[in-house]
């Protein structure tokens, strides 16, 4: 009973760790010194891919509820809407890991004459 309702909450809790890990594996990088860039594109594109995904299965869980305005729910829906549009979206954030990735690929490539 109610599977696929569980099934909406496991993933949000999947977005919700990957979001927390990401975040804590980029501020690591940055208090030891490692290159940064990688680590923060990616979690600024869970941040705001997945922040989004967790607030729209909230909504979504708490049925009704989850639209009326004097319950908290639509703040937080609100919130991470306003993340997503600050970090640019998750589009932005692939293209700027994949411009660090390839620009990393293309510094070890031997020059061609």
């Amino acid at each position: 009973a109610f599977q696929g309702t569980m099934l909406r909450a496991a993933d949000a809790y999947i977005d919700t760790e990957a979001m927390r890990v990401t975040t804590w594996q980029a501020a690591w990088r940055l208090d030891t010194g490692r290159p940064t860039a990688q680590a923060v594109a990616v979690a600024k594109w869970w941040a705001s891919e997945a922040g989004q995904r967790v607030a729209h299965t909230t909504q979504h869980l708490h049925g009704g509820l989850g639209a009326d305005i004097s319950y908290p729910i639509h703040r937080y829906f609100l919130w991470a809407k306003q993340i997503e549009l600050m970090l640019e979206g998750p589009a932005a954030q692939l293209a700027r890991l994949g411009d660090l990735v390839a620009d990393e690929l293309l510094a070890g490539l031997p020059e061609r004459p």
